[in-house]
């Protein structure tokens, strides 16, 4: 009997190997440029769901925006994610010189100097810009990257997008595997440092905070594993400065007072953290993954 399931999986594998290896044949700036903007065009009015929830949502975080600036908005969301995918199929034939002349790290002083306590850094960081580049210059930079992921249903997608961060010698971290709590913990003690984003609703421990002036359910696992170690806590993130270049933001080292309350010290730390990337988004919020359902879960709800 047919598994249409894995037959659609193997369809959905096949067709991305294909289609990234022609992007690797064009010129890089043609499909980073003009190609990924045309696909992000069609995209917008292909998928149709995506553009209304973003609509949606950035209305009800923009009130003051106009119908035709929050449509101006949600066309550029689909542009820069589709930007987002040529860049990072383009990984494999990314060299220092061309990583180096597309990115740079802002403050990267204080993350070195942070560096020399030996105890490793936490990065809070978002889905806006392309949070994949961040990795790459951060590494490319000397700085030793681990990136904690979810780990995609296709094991052949999953693969090949381990596969182009680990080019960038980024090393990742799979949240469901079952010793990542031992590695994360290893990481620090080898005086590397850990990303980890924090911008979406998703299944894992978390958070209430304050997030566009909704109660937004928050991974708190970075606030967690910071107050428990110690480590200098950074916010740092992507922003696109022109159509092929990229700035790593960075704010921090974060300064905190653990108290006698472990829980509210957590919400502290993640509400500090989430206040900074809001900031950011609200200035370039066509950077923001704003099709994602990020208040889904409410405050009734209980989230394992």
């Amino acid at each position: 009997m047919l598994n249409l399931k894995k037959i659609r999986r193997r369809i959905y594998y096949y067709g991305a190997y294909v289609f990234s290896k022609l992007i690797l044949m064009l010129p890089y700036k043609f499909s980073v440029g003009f190609l990924s903007s045309l696909l992000g065009k069609i995209a917008y009015y292909v998928a149709i769901a995506g553009a209304r929830s973003a609509r949606e949502n950035l209305k009800k975080c923009f009130p003051e925006k106009s119908d035709q600036d929050i449509k101006r908005i949600v066309k550029k969301i689909f542009c820069f994610e589709a930007k987002n995918f040529f860049e990072l199929a383009n990984f494999p034939r990314m060299r220092s010189k061309l990583i180096r002349n597309i990115a740079f790290v802002e403050n990267l002083d204080r993350i070195q100097e942070s560096m020399k306590r030996g105890k490793g850094i936490l990065f809070a960081s978002a889905h806006t810009g392309n949070w994949e580049i961040t990795a790459a210059i951060m590494a490319e930079m000397g700085i030793p990257v681990n990136v904690v992921a979810k780990k995609i249903y296709i094991d052949g997608l999953n693969d090949m997008l381990v596969g182009y961060r680990k080019s960038k010698n980024i090393k990742v971290i799979l949240r469901e595997a079952p010793d990542s709590g031992i590695k994360l913990l290893r990481a620090l003690k080898r005086g590397e440092t850990i990303a980890m984003l924090i911008d979406q609703d998703v299944d894992v421990a978390g958070v209430f905070v304050d997030f566009f002036g909704q109660k937004s359910w928050t991974p708190s696992g970075l606030a967690v594993l910071a107050l428990k170690t110690g480590v200098d806590v950074y916010v740092a993130f992507d922003q696109r400065i022109d159509e092929y270049r990229h700035k790593t933001v960075v704010n921090g080292p974060i300064r905190f007072t653990k108290t006698d309350d472990f829980e509210k010290d957590v919400e502290k730390l993640t509400q500090t953290a989430t206040s900074i990337l809001e900031e950011h988004i609200k200035r370039y919020p066509e950077q923001w993954v704003w099709f994602h359902d990020r208040w889904k879960t409410k405050p009734k709800e209980v989230k394992g």
